[in-house]
């Protein structure tokens, strides 16, 4: 059996501090140690139970207690305490391979032990992913790659890693986790719009094309002109003084395929006149033949733009652009406008064409500038902080953004759509202009999401994500735009759970032990009450302090509390006498009732060996001894024990006789535990006297009188019990009292002897012939015969 008990946490984080404790149940030992680490604590109140605090600042940790109970005779308890460091992890996203995966994620783990005790898990769009651990112990190995596709109509998805450590049944550590990255669909080359894939032109004209094919990647473009490649890159290609009909092909390529879109260039003779144009006056709005290629167009702010008109009119008289920004290309019938760089909101190019009959025609295509925010926040409406059960609202800000009024805001928590606004409700507050003039400027606008407060809101990302909608029209993937997740944290008062009654050991219980878990933000403190009195959790308990005990959690929200019903158990203990006594053929009970908690067994010993008779016989007095024992130890103690007996006189009641003037003695003898006390009746004449000897009552008469004939009665007394036992004294005469005479007895008996032989000698001489007449007549003279 074991006689030290460690308490020590089996895992620890690096750089806290561990806190252990030793006890034991031996009451006589020369020195008792703790060793944390390096850290050696030692018993010097020499009480049974030794404490130690230690910086734990290595990757292993082991608590070892050590007992000397002499000099030749130690004993010892080691644990190997488990010391973690929780990981640093960073997130970086590469271009994958088009036969494998859209993406590479790489999910990057350093500065962790142990290494081989990490779980890693994938979360797309806040929900789980794939998750795998890692139990190979390859300490170089800090990298976790995940490859992802994410489809056109998805768009894009939001990837984040979380990394835990974990150590079998033991509680796991909180997770690492990851900045979250947004990745955008990757897709082959596609056409974005129907755009024309034919241009007449005049000869001698110029004109921008345009290869309107988009793709993720940002695909490479290559021209050619009649399958001959060109030096042009771009996705726009610039002919100058063309004075043939050809076909301009435009390939688009990145890793995941190519199109390639056509453009015929088609010539048409152009008469021209020594007469310089003029600009004629604008009669009827007709169409003239005009077609403006493409007839609306969406423009990212600061990218370029180019679009072609072209007349089906026979020698117009004029065609061009008018404009305030950019500039044109090409002869009638087909020029092109074109800016580099867009940035004017109120641009309105529009083309027109004059004929010879001075009519005119202008046609004006329809461009969306438009400006995707410089940034995209969330923040908490108002200065307090969020509160269960209470309204509470989030400002989504959109900074420097048009045309507003064609934005959508959605509110996403976690993985769910809350809210959809389209910047008309009473909860939006931009600037007036933004939403209802026709004039689009650069504005800042905001929404807001108001919610009703929960627990289960804490520690949610919140995000709000704006989109332009354009319609059918617009550009086939609607631009947008997304904040950084915003976590909310809310303010909940605490609960207490998984505290139940709980059962510990004296001198190394702590309340700070118990398993009771708080919840509750901000985090509540918990403190301990005992009849209403408050208690250091860390103060250790005694057998005198068990009892119910109330758990009180507070933060600033409010309070719970709870009671805890706590047992505090400890080894027997034997407050036993030296001596005992019992009495005869009583039933065998425990003499003393040791304490101990669980209650102890009791065995009893005699002579070191069980004993335990059925009942107390007389000669089972002796030396005996106890021993208690529970789960926590054992005690032993030896007595006396003292069986008592009622009195016994050793022989039955009596009769016996003396003579006047004689002497006489009258015993009495009794056995009993204890010894018993003997008193008699006697009248304790002058010539009676009374003594005792051992265990011996006598009564001596000398001289003896009629006055001491009689019955004399004697009573044996102890503790236990009494016995009565008499003797009747008769007195006698002396001529009566042949014992007086005891002589003449004796004569008459040899005389008798020597008759009987002198009759046996006659006889056998007169058998043989012999006889002696003399004699015979001697004989019968003497007797007085004749």
């Amino acid at each position: 059996m074991t006689i030290l008990t460690l308490d020590a946490p089996v895992i620890i984080e690096n750089g806290t501090q561990l806190f252990a404790s030793c006890n034991t149940t031996e009451i006589h030992f020369e020195e008792m140690s703790l060793c944390l680490g390096k850290t050696c604590c030692k018993n010097t109140q020499k009480n049974h139970v030794v404490s130690c605090v230690a910086l734990v600042s290595d990757s292993e940790m082991r608590a070892e207690c050590r007992i000397k109970l002499n000099e030749t005779l130690e004993c010892s308890e080691d644990l190997d305490i488990t010391v973690y460091k929780n990981p640093k992890v960073m997130l970086s996203m590469r271009n994958g391979n088009a036969k494998q995966a859209d993406y590479e994620l790489h999910c990057d783990v350093f500065d962790v032990a142990p290494a081989q005790n990490i779980s890693v898990t994938w979360y797309r769009n806040n929900k789980t992913f794939k998750s795998f651990m890692d139990s190979i112990e390859e300490p170089e190995k800090n990298s976790y790659i995940l490859g992802v596709n994410i489809s056109r109509e998805e768009r894009f998805a939001e990837f984040r890693c979380e990394v835990q450590l974990k150590f079998g049944e033991l509680k796991p550590q909180h997770p690492v986790i990851s900045t979250t990255h947004r990745l955008s669909a990757r897709y082959a080359p596609v056409l974005r719009t129907n755009s024309s894939k034919i241009i007449t032109m005049a000869w001698g004209g110029n004109a921008t094309l345009l290869c309107d094919i988009e793709g993720n990647p940002p695909p490479v473009y290559q021209w050619t002109t009649d399958e001959q490649p060109m030096l042009e890159t771009t996705n726009r290609l610039d002919i100058t003084h063309v004075n043939s009909s050809s076909i301009y092909s435009c390939t688009a390529t990145n890793i995941l395929g190519k199109t390639t879109m056509n453009i015929l260039v088609d010539m048409e003779e152009n008469d021209t006149t020594t007469d310089p144009p003029v600009m004629p006056t604008p009669k009827a709005s007709e169409n003239c033949g005009l077609t403006v290629m493409p007839s609306e167009v969406y423009v990212k702010y600061g990218d370029s733009a180019s679009i072609n008109c072209s007349t089906t009119s026979k020698d117009p008289a004029l065609m061009n652009w008018e404009f305030a920004v950019g500039k044109t290309s090409g002869t009638p019938p087909s020029v092109t406008w074109m800016i580099e760089k867009l940035e004017d909101f109120t641009v309105e190019p529009f083309c027109f064409v004059t004929l010879d009959t001075d009519e005119q025609c202008k046609m004006k295509p329809n461009i969306t500038l438009y400006k995707l925010p410089d940034s995209v926040t969330v923040s908490a409406a108002g200065n307090g902080p969020m509160k269960e059960g209470e309204e509470h609202q989030l400002q989504c800000h959109i900074y420097s953004v048009a045309p507003a009024k064609k934005l959508l805001v959605k509110w996403h928590k976690d993985d769910k759509t809350v809210l959809t606004d389209y910047l008309k409700s009473s909860d939006v507050t931009p600037l007036p202009e933004c939403l209802n003039d026709s004039t689009v400027r650069l504005c800042n606008v905001s929404s807001i999401y108001t919610f009703t407060v929960k627990k289960s809101d804490n520690g949610s990302l919140f995000r709000c994500e704006v989109e332009f909608q354009f319609g059918p029209a617009g550009p086939l993937v609607p631009p947008s735009m997304a904040s950084e997740p915003y976590t909310t944290v809310v303010h909940y008062k605490p609960t207490i759970k998984n505290c139940p009654g709980y059962v510990g050991v004296e001198n190394s219980f702590r309340l700070n032990d118990l398993p009771c878990e708080t919840d509750g933000n901000p985090p509540p403190g918990i403190e301990w009450y005992y009849n209403g009195t408050l208690i250091d959790s860390f103060k250790v308990l005694t057998r005198a302090e068990s009892g119910i005990y109330k758990a009180t959690a507070r933060n600033s929200m409010g309070q719970v509390n709870t009671d805890v019903h706590i047992t505090v158990e400890y080894a027997p203990r034997l407050s036993c006498q030296m001596l005992y006594e019992v009495e005869v053929e009583d039933t065998p009970k425990p003499l003393c009732n040791p304490e101990g908690l669980p209650l102890p067994n009791i065995t009893w010993f005699k002579n070191g060996k069980e004993h335990f008779p059925q009942r107390w016989e007389k000669n089972e007095s002796g030396n005996y001894s106890v021993k208690a024992f529970n789960k926590h130890g054992t005690a032993e103690h030896m007595f006396y024990l003292d069986i008592l007996y009622p009195p016994e006189f050793t022989e039955p009641d009596t009769t016996t006789g003396v003579t006047v003037d004689g002497n006489v003695s009258l015993v009495w003898e009794a056995d009993g535990n204890p010894k018993p006390e003997i008193q008699c009746n006697d009248s304790l004449a002058e010539n009676v006297q009374a003594s005792t000897v051992g265990r011996q009552k006598i009564i001596t008469i000398t001289g003896a009188t009629s006055t001491n004939a009689g019955r004399y009665i004697c009573v044996a007394t102890n503790k236990v019990g009494k016995v009565t036992r008499s003797t009747t004294l008769l007195l006698k005469d002396k001529s009566t009292d042949l014992s007086q005479h005891w002589w003449v007895f004796l004569l008459v008996l040899l005389v008798l002897v020597i008759f009987l032989v002198l009759v046996f000698i006659l006889k056998g001489r007169k058998k043989h012939g012999r006889y002696n007449f003399p004699l015979q007549a001697r004989f019968t003279v003497e007797n007085g015969t004749t």
